[in-house]
């Protein structure tokens, strides 16, 4: 079978914070955690609470440092894949990632799903795992082709 597309991405850790973000705003978790410091903020101006209206007000600082260091942590703990250049090749029914510690061939039927933001896809293997592609190294007519793949 011909290979139809080729694109290569960089796993950093940049784009490791795009693939956590992505996976975050898809599942909606930080709408839910802002009706909740909306909620709490609320509950503190009614209550005339100091503690829970400088909660509400601090607590999303916490969250960033907190989600921040933890995925800095997910990804310097996997070594295989750090900084490392992963090639993606389209075919019609399958794709197949290749880099220097290994490869995987994926059929599109199994994929979980695919989410798309401006700057990269995510393959999606499952609900918190995935490949990463970043748009701006993909040829002309490849973006168009995940698109179709995501219907299937």
């Amino acid at each position: 079978m011909e290979c139809l597309y080729k694109t290569t991405t960089k796993y950093t850790l940049e784009e490791y914070k795009k693939f956590n973000n992505a996976i975050l705003m898809k599942r909606h978790t930080l709408l839910l955690l802002l009706a909740g410091l909306v909620f709490i903020l609320l509950g503190g101006i009614i209550l005339r609470s100091e503690f829970l209206i400088i909660f509400a007000i601090i607590y999303p600082f916490f969250f960033i440092i907190i989600k921040n260091s933890s995925v800095k942590k997910v990804f310097n703990s996997n070594k295989l894949t750090q900084n490392v250049d992963v090639t993606f090749e389209f075919y019609e029914d399958h794709f197949e990632e290749n880099h220097e510690a290994g490869q995987a061939k994926i059929p599109y039927e199994k994929l979980h799903e695919i989410i798309e933001t401006k700057t990269n896809f995510y393959l999606m293997i499952a609900k918190n795992q995935g490949y990463m592609l970043a748009k701006e190294n993909m040829p002309e007519g490849l973006e168009e082709f995940i698109r179709t793949k995501s219907k299937v």
